[in-house]
């Protein structure tokens, strides 16, 4: 039987591989228009759309999966409220991740935009609901979770005013077909504090690893 502890990595590990291999290819094969670019350029017609897609909605349904068995394995000693609207919000986090998978930003924009800042602001909420539920005993996983939503966090204040600065200027950039060219220069900045977002995200994901028991066999 896979262990939580193995789920729960798997929540952060799989789509840490497939924007890693899908961001490759696709800047590798020619299709990057630019660089930096944002993480969903990525799934651009073409192999990087086949990882891009198939990874993203595996990582999805993950994290309905992961955010249950938090619930599940911590209900009877957590604050019972905080834990299931932690639930709720870890559910919708991953029914969204689904979505971007499925809406690409290329025939999708809007959408895909509605599903990624879902994504991105109740992965936040869910990181912290979850800090505040758990009554975990191991303090790493509790440090490591305050050091990935504080670095989230403000990347996203940052994403945010950056690009809410940017379609000011230009608010038909997201309107098909797509020109994100005109605003390549706040990209240049928007782009790393996505990824930073990211990253602070998984290490969110993964400091859940370590508020699963450990099983027998990972106790040898």
């Amino acid at each position: 039987m896979i262990s939580d502890r193995l789920i729960a990595r798997l929540g952060w590990v799989v789509p840490s591989i497939t924007f890693t291999l899908s961001m490759l290819i696709h800047h590798i094969s020619g299709n990057s228009r630019n660089f930096p670019f944002f993480i969903s350029e990525s799934d651009y017609p073409g192999l990087e759309r086949w990882i891009f897609t198939t990874g993203l909605f595996v990582t999805g349904l993950i994290l309905c999966y992961v955010s249950f068995r938090l619930w599940k394995v911590h209900l009877e000693k957590s604050r019972r409220w905080l834990m299931h609207t932690s639930l709720v919000c870890g559910i919708w986090v991953g029914a969204n991740v689904c979505a971007i998978s499925i809406a690409d930003m290329y025939d999708h924009p809007e959408l895909h935009v509605v599903t990624a800042l879902n994504a991105f602001h109740f992965g936040i909420v869910w990181g912290v609901l979850a800090h505040l539920a758990v009554k975990s005993d191991n303090p790493i996983g509790k440090r490591l979770r305050v050091i990935a939503v504080s670095i989230a966090l403000a990347s996203i204040v940052a994403l945010t005013i950056i690009m809410n600065d940017a379609y000011s200027k230009y608010p038909d950039a997201l309107t098909p077909p797509l020109d994100l060219n005109v605003v390549q220069a706040w990209l240049d900045w928007a782009a790393p504090l996505e990824y930073l977002l990211v990253i602070g995200l998984f290490l969110s994901l993964a400091s859940f690893e370590l508020d699963f028991p450990k099983n027998e066999e990972e106790e040898e």
